[in-house]
């Protein structure tokens, strides 16, 4: 039993006692009751009477018993008064439990709603793993089907790297092939730079270089691509087209403070920016002059053995939503964009075929200037015309698109993709892939960011 139950009982036993007494007191009173008026019979007799002193005695004994019942009836109040607290504390500690059950109601069914979102939000994460799956399985039977076809998009016969069978000859030689690159945050830039399969044949060098390289002299950090493809059988073509590059670095770190103010200034005339690229161009045009010294007519400078086509781009780095580039150049290179699966020209520094066939040192005066934003999604190739006009033809361009688009790939695996060769008569007509020195390409890093230019060569 509780402690309510034993103070309740008590009480009962407490009242039951009091009826008794009370019973008692009654009876008493009315067995003296007829002796009442004893005093003034006392008053009236000068004799002893015994029956009086037995009346007075049972009176006292009945106001002893009186003042008894008195103080019990006292205690068993306080005792009325405890169980009554006693009984208000347990009907609050009945209301308190019955509103906790409330409380954990509401609990349990708040536990329930997130676990019902939670389930809802696994449910779609199946969903985009289960779509992922089916992409892979996808790519992975393409990948299947162009393997079985022979798995270049020139046809069956191509092999993927192709591998040189003579080193290149003449004192202007340099290596076969040349690849750089670098992931700088939301922005993935990659370069290679091979000779084409013609180079290859008859034992020609390579004629191309390209240039990476991070400007330190434009308070915006800025990326700085260019290529440089040297004229066909130009005996010092590969100096020439190296010496451009390192020359062009040069000439923008001495003349970057003001190049920045120009890049990055508001929207109007960039006749200031032209002059300035001219300015720098023409300081290349000079250290290029310095390979052929005395090879010309006269100890002359032969200008026919070391002309270059250069076409650059500068970049805007950080993380930014729309990325600014200017492009510039001279001659038949190209800036080509991939947006949404598709090739087109950005840029092309001539516009005209008498423009396209201008080469430096000699027509450094004549360099074009040009601003574009790329957008989330879009890819940048700079690269010579042969690579160019590849990328516009679907069956080349898709492949090429597959492998760029939305990827990291290591040095060695762009490289490999860029030394694809293609098929076709030796010394037959037209540009292919290789010939005149590969390319390059950007890609965006893996869940989003911006694409890189790629500076290809």
């Amino acid at each position: 039993m509780t402690s309510t139950t034993w103070l309740i009982i008590l009480l009962v036993l407490s009242l039951a006692g009091n009826a008794v007494l009370a019973f008692r007191l009654v009876r008493t009173g009315r067995a003296v009751l007829p002796s009442a008026s004893v005093p003034t019979a006392l008053a009236q007799s000068s004799g002893v009477d015994p029956e009086r002193d037995s009346s007075q005695l049972q009176l006292e004994e009945a106001r002893r018993e009186v003042t008894a019942a008195h103080e019990l009836l006292r205690g068993r109040d306080l005792e009325l008064s405890r169980v009554r607290e006693l009984l208000k504390e347990a009907q609050e500690r009945s209301a308190t439990a019955a509103m906790q059950p409330a409380g954990l109601r509401q609990e349990l069914h708040a536990a329930r709603q997130r676990l019902r979102t939670l389930e809802g939000e696994v449910r779609i994460l199946a969903r985009e793993r289960d779509d992922a799956r089916s992409d892979a399985d996808g790519l992975k039977r393409r990948l299947a089907e162009a393997e079985a076809e022979g798995g270049t998009p020139l046809g069956p016969n191509a092999l993927s790297p192709a591998i040189p069978r003579r080193l290149p000859l003449g004192r202007d030689a340099t290596s076969d092939s040349s690849v750089d690159g670098a992931d700088l945050g939301p922005l993935v830039v990659r370069a290679a730079s091979v000779r084409g399969d013609r180079a290859r044949r008859e034992g020609e060098h390579r004629r191309e270089a390209f240039l990476l390289r991070f400007v330190e002299e434009i308070r915006t950090p800025t990326l700085l691509s260019a290529v440089a493809a040297g004229v066909p059988h130009g005996r010092w073509s590969q100096s020439a087209a190296d010496r451009a590059c390192r020359n062009l670095a040069a000439q923008v770190a001495r003349y970057g403070d003001a190049l920045g103010h120009q890049l990055y200034r508001p929207a109007g005339s960039d006749d200031d920016l032209t002059g300035l690229l001219r300015t720098a161009l023409q300081g290349v045009a000079h250290s290029m002059r310095l390979v052929t010294r005395g090879e010309g007519p006269g100890g002359e400078p032969d200008d026919a053995a070391i002309g270059v086509a250069l076409t650059g781009l500068f970049s805007r780095l950080g993380d930014s939503r729309h990325r600014e580039h200017v492009a510039f150049g001279i001659g038949d290179g190209a800036l080509m964009v991939l947006r949404d699966g598709v090739w087109s020209s950005a840029f092309t520094p001539g516009g005209t075929a008498g423009e396209r066939g201008l080469r430096l040192p000699a027509a450094a005066q004549q360099v074009r200037c040009a601003r574009l934003t790329t957008r989330p999604g879009d890819l940048l190739a700079l690269c010579s015309s042969s690579l160019a006009e590849l990328l516009v033809r679907p069956e080349v361009g898709d492949w090429f698109a597959a492998r760029w688009a939305g990827r990291q790939p290591y040095l060695t695996s762009f490289l490999s993709e860029v030394n694809v060769p293609g098929g076709g008569p030796p010394g037959g007509a037209g540009p292919r892939l290789g010939e005149g020195g590969g390319g390059g390409r950007g890609a965006p890093p893996p869940g989003g960011g911006h694409p890189p230019p790629p500076p290809p060569a």
